[in-house]
């Protein structure tokens, strides 16, 4: 049966993009060249200026504003445009295209494509070869000769007459350094025009530049070889600009608007264990020794649970010498004056402690099933729409799939031990598609069928070649049903330029390398789907959002990965929608034009529960997921349209920005838990705790008073020491002899200038007032009575002037409001987070309202004491871990980490952590303990904002105390130990653990 092709379709924004840059060289006269090699060129004087005004309109029709325009009436520096498209929206279909434009258009024939890795040479190879035939009836049968760069294929590139088109695919490697064969003098002797080097050749033909992802392009060295290529114009193609730094960017299509237009699948993640005790973290603590042979110390946990260091030296495996199994995978492959590079990808920068992933065999059991169970959820579907599900998994060693010596390949038995019971729930359902069925029994007396593992290192592998050929290169082999395999396994197969379009579970049982975004980790399995005919799935298909999802299975010791992935799309994006917002974020989208305005519209997102709004910082965080706003976005409309004086454009300002997001961003869903983690309180346990429980929820009025004149000298003693507002500094550069590369000399100088005035001194005390919620009368007075030399600071920086003054106000204000707080204790509230609204104790309590994480609690003494009845504690922080351990002391009765609670004070709500019941044998009623944990050596080293927090908790458990409660409050930093705490309320309580008395 014939093998089916992939249907090439021009798609409307990658059109787009072709066209912008066409239009970039619109009435650009090209000259022709003098031999039959070169490309034609324009001369940069002549058409600077048409060339700028084209890449100004360009941008005003696309509404980009982000980088500079850049266009030299010099030889250097060549014309650079910038391309910004996300990862699997065709970036390379679109570069291919613009070649056969150029072509079209200016008559340029010679081009260059320059990529970061081989195997992703090989993939554009691939792909300039799978479209030629569609390009050659778009483009009036136009031939294309491709050029795998290599010492025998150069020289017949500089060769190829123009004619026709003639592409070099080439990695960075190849070029960057004078020992590299393209810039060695003397190896041709017949170059055209005597050029001494292949360099020099090509640089004589003046080829058009392109270059894949540039944000791998920017090393120094890579960076002071490219000009050697003297490009007529060179296109930067990529889905990631380093620290957003564009040149002429004349098309973007970000994540945000990727995901918006449905350009990509949407992200579910499944997240899998609770993140305690499986992730371990590695330290490079120093490298020593000479180039030729370094040495590197890094600590570690053992597996007694202590820090342990070793030295490692280059093919070191650090599981054999630190005897952790799940560390086989590190094999050190490099180690540089500051950094440790491993053979599985994962690196360790000098002195940071980088959390490495390590799962034990059981983690990645449970991570293996899941992904499985994962795959079969979703696969009958898929078949009965004529689509093939691939599941992908990326391990952490090649001996954990391919058997290696004595060492067991432990994945590929768990792998087949565990599809083989979920397969045989599979066929034991009776309404099972009887295609389907028979497509799975195919395989299941030979389960080996169904995965293979493709990996860099293990080319030469016996019984391999036909896997590596069928994953690396016979795409459209593997999507068809015919083929059996549909599980993959790789080392990092991002890293290895592969991608693959029904990629629809991937799982990731490797450390990732922290210099690789989460989202550049799973773009692998971002592209659309495609069908048996290998047609794409649109957005047109009724069915895409269900098609169209990719689920990615995590451990726990991730961490937030798809607040992580969120993120890291409205940072990549150019609009900068982000799930946190302030203020100045809503002025900046045409939200609110004053503070107070904009004050509004955040109280009254977080009056229906929109966004959770800090009122230290002023900013806001979305709450809702993308279900919910989309169930009640007519309610946001409503409410914004509620609020006083509001414009309709500033509310409709406000909608289009949430949309953005949550069409955006909130494509990132989190995948229900199978079992919601879920807390239950032991009844007897509660009893004993009920009094204090009882009291911490009592309603409380906070009261406080600050005297004017003391908030007012207060706040003048800080301007005197804390207020200075420099001028803003502008850096000029000026380079001479710019022509000639070599002789070029360039001059900085530094000026001082004032800004721009703003305000009047009547609307800078306004604003200031509108910012700190002080009366205008107030703030007048702190600036009038400020010194002279401090008041004339405010000339130099409008902007940075108001900012500083407001938080010195605000700072002074809170630090006052602390020391004269008290608290009007009133009725108890009936329903808390552990009781209902009649008072009676709740069955089951969530996780998430006392901690985020849970800790093991291995001592039976303390899980006695426990409140709860589950085997661990929730818990936010490594000394919270360290206190539950400590809780196996003889008079603790009852013990809990406290779900939210909510005690008002000045600087927001506060939730102290935990709670105790001791009592003392002499003693008839019981004592109660409620301590605040703080991972900080000393008090003082406590953040502000908490210190106060903290200080108005003294005071509301004074107010118990006065009440009759027998409660104590203490703050435990490190190096503390509860024994300690609570010795010095009672010595007597503070006994040895009832194990060892």
């Amino acid at each position: 049966m014939a093998t089916a092709q992939f249907q090439y379709t021009r798609l409307a924004y990658q059109a787009q993009a072709v066209s912008n840059i066409e239009q970039v060289l619109h009435d650009v006269r090209f000259i022709a060249p003098d031999n039959a090699y070169a490309n034609p060129i324009f001369k940069p004087a002549e058409a600077c200026e048409q060339i700028r005004a084209n890449i100004q309109a360009v941008r005003s029709a696309s509404q980009i504003t982000a980088g500079n325009v850049l266009v030299a009436s010099t030889a250097t520096p060549t014309l650079s445009l910038d391309v910004l498209m996300e990862t699997g929206t065709g970036k390379t279909f679109t570069f291919i295209e613009t070649i056969h434009r150029l072509r079209q258009k200016f008559k340029l024939s010679k081009f260059i494509v320059l990529v970061p890795s081989n195997a992703i040479r090989q993939g554009t190879i691939r792909s300039l070869q799978t479209t030629a035939d569609f390009f050659a009836r778009e483009y009036d049968n136009q031939k294309i000769s491709i050029f795998n760069y290599s010492d025998k294929t150069v020289g017949g590139f500089i060769h190829a007459a123009n004619a026709g088109i003639s592409v070099m695919v080439a990695t960075y490697q190849a070029f960057a350094g004078d020992s590299k064969l393209i810039n060695k003098r003397g190896v041709e002797a017949n170059l055209f025009g005597h050029a001494r080097s292949y360099m020099q050749a090509l640089a004589q033909i003046r080829p058009v530049l392109i270059i894949d992802e540039p944000h791998r392009f920017e090393g120094k060295v890579v960076q002071e070889f490219l000009p050697r290529f003297n490009p007529v114009l060179t296109l930067r193609f990529g889905a990631t600009f380093k620290q957003d730094n564009f040149t002429n960017l004349v098309y973007t299509l970000d994540s945000l608007q990727a995901f918006r237009q449905r350009l990509v699948k949407g992200i579910t993640v499944d997240t899998v264990g609770t993140g305690v005790d499986m992730a371990q973290t590695l330290t490079l603590q120093e490298v020593s020794g000479t180039a030729k042979e370094r040495c590197a110390r890094v600590t570690y946990t053992g597996s007694n649970g202590k820090a342990a260091s070793t030295a490692l030296y280059a093919k070191d495996n650090l599981g054999e010498i630190t005897g952790l199994s799940y560390l086989d995978g590190h094999v050190v492959e490099k180690i540089t004056k500051s950094e440790l590079i491993f053979t599985n990808g994962f690196s360790l920068p000098l002195g940071e402690a980088t959390g490495c992933g390590m799962l034990a065999q059981e983690v990645q059991s449970l991570l293996v099933r899941r992904t499985i169970a994962n795959h079969f959820e979703r696969e009958e579907q898929l078949f009965l729409r004529g689509i093939k599900a691939i599941s992908l998994f990326f391990i952490d060693a090649v001996h954990k799939y391919l058997p290696d010596g004595q060492r067991p390949a432990v994945l590929r038995t768990l792998f087949e031990q565990h599809y083989r019971a979920e397969l045989a729930q599979v066929l034991a359902r009776p309404d099972l598609d009887g295609g389907y069925r028979a497509y799975l029994e195919r395989t299941a007396d030979d389960v080996a069928r169904v995965h293979q593992g493709y990996f860099a290192r293990s080319h030469s592998e016996k019984g391999q070649e036909e896997a590596i050929a069928l994953i690396l290169r016979d795409k459209e082999k593997l999507l068809s049903f015919d083929t059996d395999l549909r599980f993959i396994f790789s080392m990092w197969a991002l890293q290895e330029g592969w991608d693959n379009p029904n990629v629809f579970t991937l799982c990731k049982l490797a450390p990732s390398d922290s210099k690789i975004t989460k989202l550049q980790q799973i773009g692998r399995g971002l592209r659309l789907a495609v069908n048996q005919q290998l047609e794409r799935v649109t957005v047109q298909d009724a069915a895409f959002d269900a098609i169209n999802d990719l689920t990615v299975v995590v451990p726990a010791s991730e961490g937030d990965f798809v607040r992580a992935i969120q993120n890291e799309i409205s940072a990549q994006s150019v609009q900068r929608v982000s799930a946190q917002f302030d203020d100045q974020v809503l002025a900046a989208f045409g939200i609110a034009s004053s503070t107070r305005q904009a004050n509004k519209v955040l109280d009254k997102l977080a009056d229906i529960g929109l966004i959770a709004l800090d009122d230290d910082s002023g900013q806001a965080t979305l709450l809702w997921q993308r279900p919910h706003y989309q169930a009640h976005r007519q309610a946001v409309e409503q409410a914004l349209a509620g609020i006083a004086n509001l414009p309709p454009d500033s509310a409709q300002a406000m909608l289009r920005y949430l949309d953005w997001y949550y069409e955006g961003a909130g494509q990132v869903k989190r995948k229900p838990d199978r079992q919601p983690a879920l807390l239950h309180v032991r009844p007897e346990q509660f009893q004993k705790f009920k009094q204090l429980w009882e009291n911490l929820n009592r309603d409380a009025v906070l009261r406080y008073e600050v005297k004017n004149s003391i908030f007012i000298e207060s706040v003048l003693a800080t301007i005197a020491t804390d207020f200075d507002v420099k001028s803003l500094a502008i850096s000029i550069t000026r380079t001479t002899d710019v022509q000639q590369v070599p002789q070029a000399r360039s001059v900085q100088a530094n000026y001082q200038q004032l800004s721009q005035p703003v305000f009047t001194l009547v609307g800078f005390v306004r604003e200031l007032a509108n910012q700190t919620r002080l009366s205008f009368h107030t703030i007048a007075e702190i600036v009038r009575r400020m010194p002279a030399e401090k008041f004339a600071q405010i000339r130099r920086n409008e902007n940075r002037a108001l900012a500083t003054l407001r938080d010195i106000i605000v700072r002074c204000l809170h630090a006052l409001i602390v020391n004269t707080v008290r608290y009007e204790l009133r009725e108890i509230r009936p329903q808390t987070a552990l009781t209902d609204k009649n008072g009676q104790l709740l069955a089951e309590v969530a996780q998430a309202l006392c901690g985020a994480e849970t800790h093991a609690i291995a001592n039976p003494a303390v899980q006695e004491r426990s409140l709860y009845e589950e085997p661990w504690m929730p818990v936010d922080s490594t000394i919270e871990r360290t206190t539950v351990d400590e809780a196996n002391l003889a008079h603790i009765t009852v013990f809990a980490k406290l779900p939210r609670i909510n005690i008002p004070t000045p600087v927001g709500k506060y939730n102290p952590d935990f709670g105790y019941v001791l009592h003392h044998d002499n003693q008839a009623q019981a004592l109660y303990l409620v301590v605040e944990t703080k991972g900080y050596d000393n008090h003082s080293d406590i953040p502000a904002t908490e210190r106060w927090k903290i200080k108005s908790a003294e005071s509301f458990f004074q107010a118990l105390q006065k009440k009759g409660v027998p409660v104590q409050f203490k703050t435990k930093i490190n190096q503390e130990t509860l024994a300690q705490l609570i010795g010095q309320i009672d010595p007597a309580l503070a006994l040895p653990p009832a194990s060892s008395r």
